[in-house]
């Protein structure tokens, strides 16, 4: 005769219940939502190499990016694509996510089984049987699985966080290089200035119009300018070598070139007052530090709920007597909180909500800070760009320009015209310096507040301002 089994009604549903209620392994969710953070501060998307073909797919878009010469904004999407180092940060969401799915499963049942052998009749089987669960586990589920939730997003937070990190650094090099090369080239004008004087001092020297010595500080100046060049063009191959690594590129792939004018000046700036209300938004390590803080807080709350409760285990058990008589029933056990009452662990997790708190703060003193300090510094330099623009250059072309009629009127000599030259060269590789600080700064600045500044116009591309003259020094012999 078949017994129904009445638990039975109950406990195949809630069973089914716990399975429905499991969170997915699948990161894809939590990626597409760090992507499209990323593209909204960045300009670029980034993408996963997960799957079998997505490598494949990466470094078709990567060439495709190689086939022109690279922009600030092209490097930007190849270290978003290609950086391997970036590319690990992404698994942290992979772990992250796989942790919110145990976290969200419910504890398995135990089953224990006895079987005993009596010593003298009754002679039959005596048999023991149970099933029991952590019903602690089972009641924390939900509290636990929120837990998890907090950390998946703060794991999301300081994974977008350090993808724009990078995007910076990889900006930052590529201004940088794109200033060096564009100083290689006045390096190189100034070499040709220094032999032709070189060359005008040798042939005074032999019709014995200069001393010695003035053809020696002719001959030192133009040594020094080849040194000059040779450490130039060795910090140009170390500038490729980074941003090589940045973009993840080697092999064939490090043959790219680059455009070797840094942008002019974008045409207006931001207000101070606004950029820290955006840094205070935007930036992601604040709202990471902010999850943290909650994440906390709630592992706070269910180890207040929880401090005197700390196991307790529920199931069922069945037991068959020697006399075959067959006795089943519910069964628990409880841990009691005689000696550990949890205060330990309560200490612990108050220490580190406050460890947050103060955390969470001073990164919020520390935002207000850097964005001061950055727009300062933007401001100086663009200053400092716009002076080079307006009045030292064009004073230089003035000088050289006065310089060559004086020459062509035998009123100033062959070095007078070369040290205007010179000076000329200098003062256009200052203005490549102040140009390249306000790249940086700028830079600095959309890392500060966690983000692009896209309200103002950028011209790219456009070289720098032309001043040089056609000097083409002689031998003139003043009388």
């Amino acid at each position: 005769m078949n017994r129904k089994v009445p638990w039975l009604n109950w406990i195949v549903p809630l069973i089914g219940l716990f399975m429905v209620s499991c969170a997915s392994t699948d990161p894809q969710a939590a990626f597409d939502e760090v992507s499209e953070t990323v593209a909204q501060r960045t300009g670029q998307r980034p993408k996963w190499m997960r799957e079998d073909g997505d490598e494949q797919e990466i470094e078709k878009a990567v060439q495709a990016f190689l086939k022109n010469d690279l922009t600030v904004q092209s490097v930007t999407a190849i270290t978003l694509l290609n950086n391997r180092s970036l590319q690990a940060q992404w698994e942290e969401i992979g772990i992250s996510q796989a942790e919110l799915a145990q976290a969200s499963r419910a504890p398995n049942i135990e089953i224990a089984g006895m079987w005993r052998f009596p010593n003298r009749p009754p002679s039959a089987l005596n048999m023991e049987y149970s099933a029991a669960a952590n019903f602690l586990d089972l009641l924390m589920l939900p509290a636990r699985t929120k837990i998890a939730k907090q950390n998946l997003e703060q794991t999301k937070l300081q994974v977008a966080h350090h993808i724009l990190q990078i995007a910076s650094e990889a900006q930052t090099a590529f201004y940088t290089l794109q200033a060096h090369l564009e100083s290689l080239k006045r390096k190189e004008a100034v070499i040709q200035v220094n032999d032709a004087a070189v060359e005008v001092a040798q042939q005074q020297y032999k019709a014995g119009n200069v001393p010695d010595l003035e053809l020696y500080q002719q001959q030192a100046a133009a040594s020094q300018a080849q040194l000059d060049l040779v450490q130039a063009q060795t910090q140009i191959r170390s500038d490729r070598e980074k941003l090589n690594r940045i973009m993840g590129l080697w092999g064939k792939e490090t043959d790219w070139e680059i455009a070797d004018s840094l942008p002019t000046l974008p045409k207006k700036e931001f207000s101070l007052k606004n950029l820290e209300e955006l840094g205070l938004n935007q930036r992601l390590d604040l709202a990471a530090a902010r999850n943290q803080s909650l994440a906390v807080v709630k592992a706070l709350q269910l180890k207040k709920f929880s401090r005197y409760f700390p196991g307790a285990t529920i199931g069922v058990s069945a037991e068959r007597d020697t006399d075959r008589q067959t006795v089943i029933g519910p069964s628990l056990s409880l841990e009691l909180p005689i000696f550990d009452q949890g205060q330990p662990a309560l200490a612990k997790l108050a220490a580190q909500y406050r460890q947050a708190q103060r955390n969470f703060e001073a990164l919020a003193i520390n935002i207000r800070s850097e964005v001061r300090e950055a727009r300062d510094v933007l401001v100086a330099a663009r200053r400092a760009v716009a002076f080079y623009e307006e009045t030292l250059l064009p004073q230089h072309q003035k000088i050289l320009r006065e310089t060559l009629l004086q020459y062509n009127a035998m009123q100033k000599s062959n070095y007078d015209l070369l040290a205007a030259k010179e000076k000329e060269q200098m003062a256009q590789q200052g203005y490549i310096d102040a140009l390249l600080s306000y790249w940086m700064a700028r830079v600095e600045l959309e890392r500060v507040v966690g983000g692009r500044l896209t309200d103002d116009e950028i011209v790219l591309s456009k070289p720098v301002p032309a001043t040089s003259h056609n000097v083409a020094p002689q031998n003139h012999q003043h009388h």
